[in-house]
């Protein structure tokens, strides 16, 4: 029984994983368009770091069952030769997703395979030479594949920071089921408006769309004693699989730890139609549809009211046509389940554009805070301040969105900086005028 298990896990396993590479090869030689614009290929995901994860995991499964068919008599066999293509396969597109996260996972993988079935321990003790040299290349590997994109190595540390800041601030209950991401903007914004930063943290701070770790998900959503026991559940798992069913064992292996980096069980997710419905329909926005757009966006709450992207679109809606009461309420919502400061810019507007300044400024400021390195927000503050003619304080805010790096292959920065410095020139020219 044991082994017709073993034998329908790799079948699975294999059947997968060459699916998902032929989609790689086809992506990555321009016969199939990737799911998402910004990446070559993504396979069946929208998103080359889980694409990367899954080709670990399965590869894990193949490689291994590989190997221990090579030292028994199942070499041969038509599950070992489908293995071999399937890992070869895997094995040229794994390196193009340039997911860290999928690499490291599957080496760990492999390791905990040379522990458990070659004795590697042994090994090394009697090859500390050999063991020395092979450790030391190890490191100076990994640190080539940090350098690579550093600052997005640099960036996953402090999404972890602030989810373990989270995770303090509320270590028992969590802040609730699906709050991730707005716990986390939450978080970063209170992080930054207690004190200066270091500039590199600044520059790498964004708005993650994931938490970038499962287990520190869990701690944040549902609290500390939950995401232990996820830990331990794992484990567990982890160590009967080892036992009774090898091969998945290290698919598994692979899976925690790419779990730790990445997003895998984030990423499984099946299009409704409510979803393809709303897609459907987001021209209307483009066309400034603004009325007929909402009518659409308002049947489709009840599905898609757990959809932070949803959200956003209908509180922009209703703020274009001037119901900010009503915009207010959606954005506030929206807020609460998103880390992106455009829901706060937004909430902004609405209240400069109902006369109520100081609110108006909280909202620019919070949504400085959240990602202070980009320059909408005090542009809107600027803005604010010029409106209601406090212009020392908006000369100070001017100022300040002088000073900071601008890309200069993002236009829209560029533009909306030489509007602050126009601004700002205009505004020192009048106080000294008045003067």
């Amino acid at each position: 029984m044991r082994k017709v298990c073993s034998l329908v896990v790799i079948l699975i396993c294999n059947v997968f994983a060459l699916w998902q590479a032929c989609l790689g090869l086809m992506q990555l030689f321009g016969l199939r368009s990737s799911n998402n614009v910004r990446y070559v290929l993504t396979g069946s995901f929208d998103n080359p770091g889980p694409y990367g994860g899954a080709l670990a995991i399965l590869m894990a499964v193949t490689v291994t069952y590989v190997v221990r068919c090579s030292r028994t008599s199942g070499r041969g066999g038509f599950m070992y030769w489908v293995s071999i293509i399937s890992s070869l396969l895997c094995f040229i597109i794994l390196p193009a997703t340039m997911s860290r996260a999928a690499w490291f996972s599957l080496g760990v993988a492999m390791l905990l395979f040379g522990l458990s079935e070659y004795d590697l321990l042994s090994w090394s003790k009697h090859n500390k030479v050999r063991a020395a040299v092979i450790c030391l290349f190890l490191l100076i590997v990994s640190a080539g594949v940090f350098l690579i994109k550093k600052d997005s190595a640099l960036g996953r540390l402090h999404i972890w920071h602030m989810e373990v800041r989270a995770i303090i601030k509320n270590p028992w209950t969590g802040t609730g089921k699906g709050t991730i991401l707005g716990t986390y903007g939450k978080t970063q914004a209170e992080y930054f408006a207690a004190e200066p930063r270091n500039a590199t943290i600044v520059r790498i701070a964004g708005c993650p769309e994931y938490a970038f770790n499962e287990y520190l998900k869990v701690g944040v959503e549902r609290g500390l004693p939950r995401m232990l026991c996820a830990v331990v559940l794992s484990i567990l798992i982890l160590v009967a699989l080892l036992r009774f069913l090898p091969p998945a064992a290290y698919g598994f292996c692979a899976l925690i730890v790419f779990s730790f980096f990445s997003y895998p069980l984030s990423a499984i997710r099946i299009e409704t139609e409510a979803e393809k419905q709303w897609k459907s329909i987001r021209y209307m926005s483009n066309l400034e549809l603004y009325n007929d757009f909402i009518e659409e966006l308002e049947l489709l709450y009840e599905d898609l009211h757990s959809n932070y992207r949803y959200l956003y679109d209908l509180g922009y809606a209703l703020h274009k046509i001037g119901d900010y009461e009503r915009s207010n309420k959606i954005l506030v919502e929206g807020s609460k389940i998103s880390s992106d400061p455009m829901f706060h810019n937004i909430l902004g507007k609405n209240h400069m554009a109902s006369g109520k300044y100081d609110l108006a400024e909280k909202e620019f400021l919070l949504s400085h805070h959240m990602v202070p390195s980009r320059i909408y927000p005090l542009f809107l503050l600027m803005t604010l301040k010029i409106s209601i003619s406090q212009n020392v304080e908006a000369i100070e805010v001017g100022e300040k969105v002088i000073r900071m790096n601008v890309n200069e292959r993002n236009s829209s920065m560029v533009e909306m900086r030489n509007q602050c410095k126009h601004k700002l020139d205009s505004l020192k020219n009048v106080l000294c005028s008045g003067v």
